[in-house]
């Protein structure tokens, strides 16, 4: 899934499959190439920046985090954490910019999508339990029942009042505590502990019907396709071939490569110890990182012939 993901929005924008964590990344060392290779398009300037921006609670921080190994921006598995740009020395010529989480405007997103999106904070809804319907109908009722082990219920009132007595959270009389519920189940919807994930779009061509997933299989919300076989091309080998712009394999040391020439100097001098730090063991040798990289490395080229021709 994550794989159809990464060949839609390829389409439009440079994109990387990124899993952000300090002791257990993937895709660092994709993107610590896609800088190199930005700042090679821009030789011209002394130093680039990179804004991390998008909605709240999307995961801003823990990729700058991820990026530095080591915890310099503050996370919170809640929305409005970041409250102010911050600043941050990657490297002596790249600077990232964490930003607060930003909700651009729309008058179709409605409360209910705002909140389902993390946008929110569910300690600020009024009425938590009238989103749970929300979730019931995304969510296949294997994984709540995987999830919460509550079965029977008919709709998001029964489910609540059974979670509640499964909990024991009642108020006095033996009353369901329905909202206190409720935000359990929101905020363990935000955090990732219900399955379920959003389909890419259906490709020009498919008509109505079942959502197609990873190489024309069909699928269902919140149900994973099989692994695709490793014969099968894609949009991303195909690239291969046409650029010899790749990550090394000899690791992620030589990612950072191209950045200046002062080698082991390229690092802030405050933090001149976390040199280290910023490599990715293994990253760069996994063969679809090469894949990935690949396939934004002829996106670059394509960028950068049309800027000349300009």
């Amino acid at each position: 899934m994550v794989a159809a993901w990464v060949r839609h929005l390829s389409k439009e924008f440079p994109t990387l499959a990124f899993h952000a964590s300090i002791n257990n990344s993937f895709g660092k060392g994709s993107l610590i190439s896609l800088l190199r290779q930005f700042s090679q398009l821009h030789a011209d300037r002394k130093q680039i920046s990179v804004g991390l921006i998008g909605y709240p609670n999307v995961g801003k921080s823990s990729i700058v985090n991820t990026l530095r190994n080591k915890p310099v921006c503050t996370v919170a598995p809640i929305a409005g954490e970041t409250k102010v740009w911050q600043y941050i020395t990657l490297m002596k010529r790249i600077y990232l910019i964490d930003c607060p989480g930003i909700v651009p405007p729309n008058q179709q997103d409605t409360d209910e999508e705002l909140l389902l999106r993390g946008s929110v904070r569910v300690e600020n809804v009024a009425w938590p339990a009238q989103y749970v319907e929300a979730v019931l109908r995304r969510v296949q009722p294997k994984h709540l029942q995987r999830t919460y082990d509550v079965t029977g219920y008919t709709d998001s009132t029964s489910f609540l009042e059974l979670l509640c007595r499964k909990m024991g959270r009642l108020l006095k009389g033996g009353e369901a505590d329905l909202d206190a519920v409720a935000r359990i189940v929101l905020n363990d919807w935000i955090r990732g502990k219900i399955p379920w994930f959003t389909p890419p779009p259906l490709l020009e061509g498919e008509g109505g019907g079942p959502v197609k997933g990873i190489d024309g299989r069909e699928g269902k919300l919140g149900e994973m396709h099989k692994k695709r076989k490793r014969g099968a091309e894609s949009e991303a080998t195909e690239s291969v071939a046409a650029t010899t712009d790749v990550v090394d394999e000899k690791g992620d040391d030589d990612e950072f490569d191209g950045f200046s020439d002062d080698g082991a100097a390229d690092v802030a001098a405050e933090d001149g110890d976390d040199a280290q730090t910023l490599v990715a063991e293994g990253d760069a040798s996994d063969e679809d990182v090469e894949e990935e990289v690949a396939a934004i490395s002829a996106a670059l080229s394509k960028a950068k012939k049309r800027q000349r021709k300009q």
